[in-house]
């Protein structure tokens, strides 16, 4: 009873907290991807569509927008607490699996949001379990259902692909290789590419889009606007980058345990596949200099596999397993605030200047969470927007399209700008590019943002800046926003409108 106990708490405390602040940018998007939906758009699978759906009714409300993510964390403690038990831990093992699972500082900020990454621990963690049970019992039943829930993850982000295929590798090197041509292997490839079939095809129909956004993502790296920087580009610096980033997604005292899971898979033969898996995924992430988060789905299942090692290592000291316990609450309630939004943003502020990492040496303090930063100014950004388009005369406002170069200033026009009487945005990234120029005839845009300002210039002989928008909240990652008016376009309509396109994160 304790893991479903710990699961909703878990579920309790980001419903309490999720409507603290406002909009995470991706949230915006995938607000308007729910207007279009589709079988996939350029950077993601249509799952987190789909769900952001769901609170169409009920007006869009952050509560319930953010509601799936926290179900789909306090999901991820029983499935875990699930992996303990089959894997043959007590319950030490589960208490302190689902505790850590819940607690695991990057699971909290998932939970209390809504991203394409806010599934990925829970469905990795069914993966790793109905894998298990797959192996153990091989029966073409226990293969569809692992196809399955291979297909699910991925609907939800593409990096499932890169967990199955490790865990087909981890096999293939283990002793249990065989499994791979029987009857079970065969019905989990067949369940998992008839179901994925409708977003491949969308994927090829498209130009494989996906491809380009992950290339683009990956030269646009920068730092922050505090100087400090997650992703690099040299392999080296990225790679130490990486994994100090497995270290603080999932709290240092944790980190010990999943390196013991690890450990103590590659040690049992029955439980090598596991740890031949976790490491292939990160070498493989590693090898395409990918983001540190892009692996954050295996934690949960090293957690498990480090609980029960610790349960058995700890068995003739009892104390340990208390203090480990202790520990773990402690160091989760002084990492809380910077992982969920639990504090009003002033006082969030105030308590990183007390942790010294923000407002020292004489520099003012600012909100240093990038993911908070990015759930601020965006009603702001439309009331500015309104502003110096309704000082458009008449006759020349109708025939000028609100132009945002980023999905998110364009999800802010479309969420916000209906308030202030604007008309829908267009936008080039990604999927607003696909959407199109809903019928202007793109001789006057007011243009927002300058992700896109070098090519926004190339395409109209005059860009007049009209004004900016900024938030002083998100000064962390991003300074004012500049608004042009454009006119007089160089180049054809169709032309125009492909020279401003561009697929990235």
């Amino acid at each position: 009873m304790i893991p479903e106990l710990i699961a909703l708490l878990s579920a309790i405390v980001h419903l309490a907290f999720a409507q603290n602040y406002g909009y995470f940018r991706d949230e915006l998007y995938f607000i308007a991807c729910a207007h279009h939906l589709a079988w996939g758009y350029p950077d993601q699978p249509p799952l987190v569509a789909l769900v952001a759906l769901l609170s169409a009714p009920f007006h869009w409300s952050l509560l319930v927008l953010r509601a799936p993510s926290a179900i789909a964390a306090a999901l991820d403690v029983l499935v875990v607490a699930a992996l303990v038990r089959d894997l043959g831990g007590g319950r030490f093992a589960r208490t302190l699996a689902a505790l850590a699972v819940a607690m695991l500082p990057a699971y909290i900020t998932l939970g209390s949001v809504l991203t394409t990454t806010s599934f990925e621990p829970l469905t990795w963690s069914l993966v790793a379990l109905l894998a298990l049970r797959a192996l153990r019992a091989p029966t073409p039943a226990a293969g569809a259902l692992l196809g399955a829930a291979v297909a699910f993850g991925t609907y939800g982000k593409y990096s499932m692909l890169l967990w199955a295929f490790a865990l087909v590798l981890g096999i293939a090197c283990s002793s249990q290789r065989a499994i791979l041509r029987s009857r079970c292997a065969l019905a989990a490839y067949a369940v998992a590419t008839i179901a994925l079939a409708p977003n491949l095809l969308w994927q090829a129909v498209h130009g494989w889009p996906f491809l380009e956004v992950i290339h683009a993502d990956f030269i646009g790296r920068h730092p922050f606007n505090n100087g400090w920087q997650l992703e690099y580009h040299g392999f080296i610096a990225n790679t130490l980058s990486f994994t100090l980033e497995q270290i603080a997604f999932t709290n240092p005292l944790l980190a010990p345990l999943w390196i013991v899971g690890i450990v103590s898979a590659l040690r049992t033969s029955a439980l090598r596949f596991f740890g031949i898996a976790a490491l292939g995924t990160f070498v493989v992430a590693i090898a395409l200099e990918a983001k540190g988060y892009y692996v954050i789905g295996a934690n949960g299942i090293l957690l498990a596999l480090g609980a029960v090692a610790f349960e058995r290592a700890a068995e003739p000291l009892r104390a340990a397993r208390g203090a480990a316990i202790v520990a773990l609450l402690a160091s989760t309630a002084l990492i809380l605030p910077l992982a969920a939004p639990v504090l009003p943003v002033d006082e969030l502020i105030a308590y990183s200047r007390v942790l010294h990492l923000t407002g020292q040496h004489g520099s003012s303090a600012q909100l240093i969470q990038p993911l908070f930063a990015e759930e601020f100014g965006w009603r702001r950004l439309a009331s500015d927007v309104a502003r110096i388009y309704n000082r458009i005369p008449a006759e020349r406002r109708a025939r000028t399209a609100i132009y945002a170069d980023t999905y998110a200033d364009a999800g802010a026009i479309d969420r916000y700008g209906p308030a202030f009487d604007l008309p829908p945005a267009i936008g080039s990234q990604n999927a607003y590019w696909l959407w199109g120029m809903h019928g202007y005839d793109m001789r006057r845009v007011l243009a927002v943002g300058a992700s896109r300002e070098r090519e926004l210039f190339a395409a109209y002989a005059q860009c007049t800046p009209v004004g900016t928008t900024f938030d002083r909240y998100r000064a962390v990652v991003e300074g004012p926003t500049p608004i042009f008016l454009c006119s007089h376009p160089r180049l054809p309509r169709a032309a125009l409108w492909r020279s401003l396109r561009w697929y990235g994160a």
